[in-house]
């Protein structure tokens, strides 16, 4: 990179793609605009064709020029370098006409959303005015055939500069003529060149398609193996360093702390730490003609985005949408232009079939054929994002996936909106009081999906009653659990929480639920058997008792004695020791039996304490180490002596 003074670069900015069929001129062409012969490998130079992307600027312009191979067997380093453009420049020999790559790299622009095309009818002076208006004509058809729009066309020759200057003139203006691209906080750069310069390091380029980097930026490159933590040490564009650079740009990026081999093209440069790594993705698509599955059967595509590629299938949701299923994954987000392309194994090889964007990054697998309201909202809510409905198109997503709530940052990854964006739009009245459930603040549900879910614990408790009709409830923990399995723990505690609030179901002590009918029965039982296991903890005194000997002698299933004691617990009444069970209220007049023989004695000894007590060793210890906790006695050397206890404090005085 070149050690030239940083500056910026503010004005706007277009990225053209040059296209064409082989030896039309598309790299001669660029050279007599720009002067920059983008062909700069050897074997370029010997064969005299692109093989690789080439990069050059129109002087003052703010057009970036990106120069794509035109042989057919290099479509997809085509597709590579239109994928981040604006515009097409296609260059068409006068004396070939159209040919089959014209064809098909209008095909790429057209599937991609490139709607702008200048036409360059190159070596203008080898043929007649007649045979120059047929190409001409024809040219003209087949843009149009391909629903794009056409700027001009211009004849040109290299020889005597035929041409240049209003070709040159038209693609001046193209940076007041192509609409600014959304202002974003988001940062995607598929990297297409990496390579390494001495005492300076890692260097990536690729075309920022998205957001603005600034020089020092902390930085992601997201690969298929996950994201690397990296900086912008420094910036350029087409040579020149900056300190900021905004989308649609040429970028070279010198990457801080990452060696040359852990980076390669296909990777992203991102600013999003958690940039989605998936291998299903939802689709708009536009399928070519004669091109689109004849049924819901999935097929076997190569699929292109950013400089990625990789094997899929790809299955017909609509006819405007599609499912993915890369076979390995790669970073992605939702915007991305996509190509389908035709695979070995079928007669279509290396065809462009179709294309798109990615509406949902991380697209979750098809609904099953019997479940055909999924399949509706499902189909719906991607129609609404491929219309450009965003709005209807998140409530579709939720819809779809309730009762389990989707987080509100998951979305915006998912389909690349801006953060916030999710929260913004929920939070409109009409969706935040009539559709859109707003769960812990972060994620959202509907009112519908929380309904059934409390349905769904009514009748999980109703069956709990029918088999374990001893219980005096469920514990709420399992219950979560189960309404957890589908619905994911948050949506389940809410739902739980809704249940208790509308009196649906009652909560009993010791963390257990049950329906209000059952808990009005079982709530006399429950305080029959608390008073039984009191009983036995009072007659147990500090002997302590077992809890299977508590259900033996209290005459109780050992799940009601258990749930007792809980009960018993949590208000102090019953304490478990070392696996023995003691009266609280025993234990209390232990303490100050402790305290008083202290104050009189100053130690008390383990075997005097055994003595005084009653007790024998297996009750001594662990009450005495629980007086020590409480700081009502102290170890000193074998004995005890009076602890540091506030309750202490009053006594000396």
């Amino acid at each position: 990179m070149a050690e030239s003074a940083p500056g910026t670069s503010e004005n706007k900015r277009v990225v053209v793609a040059t296209a064409g069929h082989v030896d039309h001129g598309k790299t001669s062409l660029i050279r007599a605009l720009t002067g920059t012969d983008t062909d700069r490998l050897p074997e370029e130079k010997r064969r005299g064709i692109s093989i690789e992307l080439g990069f050059a600027e129109l002087d003052a312009a703010g057009v970036s020029f990106i120069d794509v191979p035109g042989h057919e067997r290099l479509v997809h380093t085509m597709i590579a370098g239109a994928g981040g453009a604006d515009a097409l420049l296609l260059v068409v020999a006068a004396d070939d006409g159209v040919m089959p790559q014209t064809r098909e790299h209008l095909a790429v622009g057209s599937v991609l959303g490139l709607r702008r095309v200048i036409v360059a009818l190159s070596k203008a002076d080898l043929v007649d005015a007649e045979t120059l208006q047929l190409a001409e004509s024809e040219v003209r058809e087949t843009v149009a055939e391909f629903g794009m729009q056409l700027v001009d066309v211009v004849p040109t020759s290299i020889a005597g500069r035929r041409g240049l200057a209003e070709l040159e003139r038209l693609l001046r203006a193209l940076p007041a003529d192509v609409p600014n691209r959304p202002a974003s906080t988001r940062v995607w750069l598929s990297v297409d060149r990496v390579f390494s310069l001495r005492g300076i390091g890692t260097v990536v380029t690729g075309t920022l398609t998205r957001g603005h980097l600034h020089e020092g930026d902390a930085i992601f490159v997201a690969r298929e193996r996950g994201l690397l933590e990296s900086a912008c040490r420094s910036l350029e564009v087409h040579g020149r360093r900056v300190t900021k650079v905004s989308a649609p740009a040429r970028v070279a990026i010198n990457l801080a702390r990452l060696p040359l081999e852990a980076v390669h093209r296909g990777d992203v440069v991102t600013r999003d730490a958690e940039l989605p790594i998936s291998r299903r993705l939802d689709v708009s698509m536009r399928w070519l003609p004669g091109a689109a599955p004849a049924d819901a059967r999935p097929i076997h595509a190569v699929v292109h985005f950013g400089t990625q590629r990789a094997q899929a299938r790809v299955s017909r949701l609509s006819e405007e949408t599609a499912h993915v299923v890369l076979e390995r994954p790669l970073p992605c987000e939702g915007g991305i232009g996509v190509v389908l392309r035709g695979v070995a194994s079928r007669r279509d090889f290396g065809r462009v079939l179709g294309g798109g964007r990615v509406l949902d990054a991380v697209a979750p697998p098809p609904p099953r054929r019997r479940d055909p309201r999924a399949a509706e909202l499902r189909t719906g809510a991607l129609r609404s994002l491929a219309a450009g409905d965003v709005a209807n198109g998140l409530l579709g997503l939720v819809r779809y996936r309730a009762p389990r709530p989707i987080a509100g940052a998951d979305l915006e990854r998912r389909l690349g909106l801006e953060p916030g964006r999710v929260a913004s739009i929920f939070g409109e009245a009409r969706f935040q009081s009539q559709v859109v459930l707003l769960v812990d603040r972060h994620s959202f549900t509907t009112p519908d999906g929380i309904a059934a879910l409390v349905e769904a614990a009514v009748a999980w408790l109703t069956r709990f009653h029918v088999e374990s009709p001893n219980d005096l409830g469920a514990p709420i923990e399992t219950l979560r659990a189960a309404l957890g399995r589908g619905a994911g723990r948050e949506a389940a505690e809410f739902a739980i929480t809704r249940a208790l609030e509308s009196g649906r179901v009652r909560s009993l002590a010791a963390g257990l639920i049950c329906l209000p009918e059952f808990g009005a029965r079982a709530g006399e039982s429950h305080d029959q058997a608390v008073e039984r296991v009191r009983e036995v903890l009072a007659a147990a005194a500090l002997e302590g008792v077992s809890e299977a000997e508590i259900a033996d002698r209290s005459r109780l299933p050992l799940d009601r004695a258990r749930a007792a004691l809980a009960g018993l617990a949590k208000t102090d009444q019953a304490r478990r020791l070392a696996g023995l069970w003691f009266s609280g209220r025993e234990l209390i007049h232990l303490r100050d039996a402790v305290r008083t023989h202290l104050l009189s004695h100053s130690t008390m000894s383990v075997p005097a304490f055994k003595q005084l007590f009653g007790v024998s060793r297996k009750q001594a210890i662990p009450l005495l180490e629980e007086l020590d906790r409480q700081g009502i006695t102290r170890r000193q050397g074998d004995d005890r002596v009076l602890g540091p206890a506030k309750a202490n404090e009053g006594i000396h005085r």
